[in-house]
């Protein structure tokens, strides 16, 4: 899920939250936000550069690293160690179940995905829509997006070979 997706969820469930949990609020946002600090900072370490920007892009690639390392904070022993400090300082609690949001959001996010794209694949009979090949490797790339939240419908989806997801990306990230 992309992080201005996370920032929107999180900013509304913080402004329905407000009324009953006060300042709390805040650290709930921040959880559901700043959790994914764990790209960046792994982004930095890796690539030697600084720039929120290009990890953006670099994220946003073709098939863009993915991995242990990359989402430190969204492995559930993280998630578990916020949540029993949480329980020790209560102020930590709004951080660590807007945390827990945030991740139930990505797993609920990847689930939805990977039946839409097993369905746009079946569609288009596993073969790449832009060169006709029928390779292993061809996969299903979001061609359409609305701006805010994702939208899990097939006729967003088309799949393409490895070369020409390549492409995609970066066509897509030149008209950015």
């Amino acid at each position: 899920m992309r992080v201005r997706d996370h920032v929107l969820i999180s900013s509304a469930g913080a402004v329905l939250a407000a009324p009953f949990t006060g300042r709390g609020a805040l650290g709930f946002w921040a959880g559901g936000v700043l959790i994914d600090v764990d790209h960046y900072a792994w982004f930095c370490l890796r690539q030697r550069c600084l720039g929120p920007v290009a990890a953006v892009h670099f994220f946003n690639q073709a098939d863009p690293p993915q991995g242990p390392a990359t989402r430190a904070l969204h492995a559930p022993a993280a998630l578990l160690v916020i949540f029993l400090l949480g329980l020790r300082q209560r102020r930590l609690l709004p951080v660590a179940l807007g945390m827990g949001l945030h991740v139930a959001l990505d797993v609920h996010h990847v689930a939805h995905m990977d039946r839409t794209r097993s369905a746009a694949l079946a569609r288009d009979r596993y073969a790449c829509q832009v060169c006709g090949a029928a390779l292993p490797s061809v996969t299903a790339h979001v061609s359409r997006q609305p701006r805010l939240l994702p939208s899990y419908r097939v006729h967003n989806l088309i799949s393409l070979c490895g070369r020409c997801h390549k492409a995609a990306h970066e066509r897509s990230r030149g008209s950015a």
